[in-house]
C-alpha cells in the first residue's frame, strides 16, 4: 500500500509522478510545525527524486526538487526527540486507529498519532545542484 493511499488530497503528487510517487526514504526534513487548530502537526520535506516528466513550468524555471507538506490533524500523541539542521530521514505513515507518523532519523526522531493526514502543499524549487 502506497503512502498516498493513507492521506487525503494526494492527487497532485500522484499526478506529478505519473501515478508512482517515490517512497518517503532519504527525505530532507525542512520543518515540523505545531498548530493549535486541530491540533495539527505539519511536516514539510523535500522528496529525494524529481519526477521524470515534471510540469513544464518547473522545468522552465530550473527547479529540481519537489517539496511536500503533509498535515496531521487531531493529534492524540506527539513525541519529538532532539532538534537538528540538515535532517535526512525515512518517513513512515501507517493506519490503525487513525494515522501514525514515524520520522526515523538519529538526529531528530518524531512520532505522532493523529485522526487524519492530508497533503496540504506541493511545490518545487531549484536547490542549486545540477540535475
Amino acid at each position: 500500500m502506497s503512502w498516498t493511499s493513507l492521506i487525503y488530497n494526494a492527487q497532485g503528487v500522484i499526478a506529478i509522478y505519473g501515478g508512482d510517487p517515490p517512497p518517503l526514504t532519504d527525505v530532507r526534513i525542512r520543518e515540523v510545525r505545531l498548530q493549535e487548530d486541530g491540533p495539527t502537526v505539519a511536516l514539510r520535506f523535500d522528496l529525494p527524486v524529481f519526477p521524470d516528466k515534471a510540469p513544464k513550468k518547473w522545468v522552465a524555471q530550473g527547479f529540481n526538487t519537489v517539496q511536500l507538506e503533509i498535515s496531521f490533524g487531531g493529534i492524540r500523541s506527539l513525541g519529538i526527540e532532539g532538534l537538528a539542521t540538515e535532517v535526512v530521514a525515512d518517513i513512515a505513515i501507517s493506519e490503525g486507529d487513525g494515522v501514525t507518523l514515524v520520522v526515523a532519523s538519529p538526529a531528530m526522531p518524531v512520532e505522532a498519532a493523529a485522526q487524519t493526514a492530508f497533503l496540504s502543499k506541493v511545490s518545487a524549487y531549484g536547490d542549486g545542484k545540477e540535475m
